[in-house]
C-alpha cells in the first residue's frame, strides 16, 4: 500500500511538472491532481479517518457556499463524498472551525459544525457517524444546538469521565462562549457558568492542553476585536469540574486582536509551550515553566512577521527530532519556521516560495500523513483562492506515529501524553499532547508524530487522561504504534505495531 501511494505522489508530481507546474524543495503542491483544490470562501481544515481505513480524509468547512468531505482513496487522491454522506454534511451556510471527535465512543468519529450565519445566525450542528460512509444529524437529540456565532468548536474530555465534551468559541456582542458537558448517554448539558468558562469577549478559538501537568486539561480562549483588541483567556481546570481564571498571572492574557493558537513543547523538556497568532499586533510566544506559568520569549522566532498572523500549526518537517512551525498569514505571506532544536526559529519560506500563498488570505492550516509514507504533508486553507495540498519528500525512515484509543478514557483519548526516550534511557527525548482542535479552525489527525533517529530504538510511555499508563519498550522508527489504554492502573506493555 505504502509503495503505491508513493509512485501515485510521483507520477502526480511528474504530471504537474509537464504542466509546467513548478515544484521546488522539499514540499510539492499536488493540491489539483490530489482533487482538494476547493476554491470557495475557506475558513476550516479538519482531519479524521472516518472510516476506519487507515487514511485520513478531509472535511474543509466555507463561510459561505457548500463545504466539502473528501474521502481519502490511499492514491494520491481524494474523492468528494459530500453529496452522498447525508444530509447537512454540506451545510451551504457560514461554517467555520468544524471540528471530529467520537463523543459516543463507539469507534467512528463523529463531526460538530461551528457555524455563523449571513441574514440571520444558524445553530451548530452534531453529525453522527453511522459507520457506513454516511452522518446523521442528531442536533436536536443530543441539545448542542447553540444558535450563536461559533468562530470554532473543539472537543476535549475536561472532566475525565471517559467522554468527550464541547467547547464553542462564540463571537459577536452579547455571545458568551459555551461548554456542553457529556451525559454519557449521547445528550449533552450546557455548563458554561458552572464551569466559569463563559467568557462574554469575542473569541476566536479555543485551545485545551494541559500546561501544568497534572492530567486535567487547561483551555486558552483567543479574543480580539478590532482595533483594541481584547485579553485571552487561559483557565486552569481545577480538577472538580470548574476552572480559575489564570491569565494574568499566567503572563498569556495577550491584549492583541488574536486569531490563533497552538500549544507545542518547542524545546523538548516536557512542558507545552504556546505560539499565538495575533491579526493587529506581533504574534507571541510564551514558554511555559512546567507549572502553568508563562515567560514571553517571542525573540526566539527569526524573521517574525508583524501582524495578519492567522493559522499556526506544529510538526517536525524535516525529522531532526523537534517541532517545526507553520503560521498562515491572512494578508501577505506564509511562514515555515524551523527549529534548530533549542525552540530558536528561522524563516525558510523564501527558500520554497510554493509554500508562502503570497497576496492570497490564508485561514486554517494544518500538518497530516496524507500519503502514509510517515512524513507530514501540509493542507492549507484559502479564501476565495484554492486551497492547497503540499506534499512532504523527506522519504525516509526517521519518524514514528502514534495511535492511541482509549477504553477507560475517551476512545480518541485526546489529552494523553506520549513521551519517547531512547532505549533504556532516562532523558527525555520528545514529548506530544493528543488534542482536537488546535490553530485557527484547524485539526491534524488524530495521531501523534516524532521525527526519530532510525538508527536507534525507542521506550514510548503514553499516560492516558484516567491517568493509566501504557509502556512499549524498544520500538524500532518506520512505523504506526497503535496503544490501546491497558484496563489496569500500573504500567502496561499492551500494544499492537500496525505494519
Amino acid at each position: 500500500m505504502r509503495r503505491k501511494i508513493v509512485q501515485s505522489i510521483a507520477i502526480m508530481a511528474a504530471l504537474l511538472l509537464s504542466a509546467g507546474g513548478a515544484l521546488a524543495g522539499e514540499f510539492s503542491d499536488v493540491s489539483v491532481a490530489a482533487g482538494v483544490a476547493d476554491d470557495g470562501l475557506g475558513k476550516g481544515v479538519a482531519f479524521a479517518d472516518i472510516n476506519n481505513d487507515g487514511l485520513v480524509d478531509l472535511y474543509v468547512s466555507n463561510k459561505g457556499g457548500a463545504n466539502k468531505l473528501l474521502l481519502n482513496k490511499g492514491d494520491g487522491r481524494f474523492e468528494d463524498v459530500t453529496a452522498t454522506a447525508g444530509a447537512g454534511i454540506d451545510h451551504p451556510g457560514f461554517t467555520m472551525g468544524s471540528v471530529f471527535g467520537d463523543y459516543n465512543n463507539d469507534g467512528f468519529i463523529d463531526l460538530y459544525l461551528a457555524t455563523g450565519g449571513r441574514y440571520e445566525i444558524e445553530a451548530n450542528r452534531l453529525l453522527k457517524n453511522n459507520g457506513n460512509g454516511t452522518f446523521t444529524d442528531v442536533t436536536a437529540q443530543a441539545g448542542v444546538g447553540a444558535k450563536v456565532f461559533t468562530y470554532a468548536a473543539s472537543f476535549a474530555d475536561y472532566d475525565n469521565d471517559g467522554d468527550l465534551d464541547i467547547y464553542c468559541a462564540n463571537y459577536g456582542v452579547g455571545a458568551k462562549n459555551v461548554l456542553y458537558r457529556n451525559n454519557g448517554n449521547e445528550t449533552f448539558t450546557d455548563v458554561s457558568d458552572l464551569a466559569g468558562v463563559g467568557d462574554p469577549s469575542w473569541s476566536w478559538m479555543g485551545v485545551w492542553a494541559d500546561v501544568n501537568n497534572d492530567n486535567f486539561v487547561d483551555l486558552y480562549v483567543v479574543n480580539g476585536r478590532y482595533p483594541v483588541g481584547e485579553p485571552n483567556k487561559l483557565y486552569l481546570n481545577n480538577g472538580n469540574g470548574t476552572f480559575k481564571d489564570v491569565s494574568q498571572q499566567a503572563g498569556v492574557a495577550d491584549p492583541h486582536w488574536g486569531l490563533g493558537a497552538a500549544f507545542a513543547d518547542i524545546d523538548n523538556n516536557g512542558t507545552l509551550d504556546l505560539f499565538v497568532s495575533n491579526y493587529v499586533g506581533s504574534n507571541k510566544l510564551y514558554l511555559n515553566d512546567g507549572k502553568g506559568t508563562f515567560t514571553e520569549a517571542t525573540e526566539k522566532i527569526a524573521g517574525k512577521h508583524e501582524g495578519w498572523g492567522k493559522g499556526p500549526t506544529f510538526g517536525d518537517v524535516d525529522h531532526d527530532g523537534d517541532l517545526d512551525l507553520y503560521e498562515g498569514d491572512c494578508k501577505l505571506a506564509n511562514q515555515l519556521y524551523i527549529n534548530d532544536g533549542k525552540g530558536n526559529f528561522t524563516n525558510v519560506a523564501d527558500q520554497q516560495p510554493q509554500l508562502q500563498c503570497e497576496t492570497v488570505r490564508t485561514k486554517g492550516t494544518a500538518f497530516a500523513d496524507v500519503d502514509n509514507d510517515g512524513d507530514l504533508d501540509l493542507y492549507v486553507i484559502n479564501w476565495g483562492a484554492e486551497n492547497k495540498l503540499y506534499i512532504n519528500d523527506q522519504n525516509d525512515n526517521n519518524w514514528l506515529k502514534i495511535k492511541l484509543s482509549g477504553t477507560t478514557s475517551s476512545r480518541d483519548a485526546y489529552g494523553s501524553k506520549v513521551s519517547v526516550y531512547e532505549a533504556g534511557q532516562s532523558k527525555l527525548t520528545a514529548m506530544r499532547e493528543l488534542r482536537s482542535a488546535s490553530g485557527f479552525c484547524a485539526q491534524s489527525p488524530q495521531q501523534l508524530h516524532f521525527g526519530l533517529n532510525a538508527a536507534k530504538t525507542y521506550d514510548v510511555v503514553a499516560v492516558f487522561p484516567s491517568g493509566i499508563e501504557a509502556r512499549v519498550e524498544n520500538v524500532k522508527t518506520g512505523q504506526l504504534l497503535e496503544i490501546i489504554e491497558p484496563a489496569l492502573s500500573k504500567p502496561n506493555m499492551l500494544s499492537q505495531a500496525i505494519k
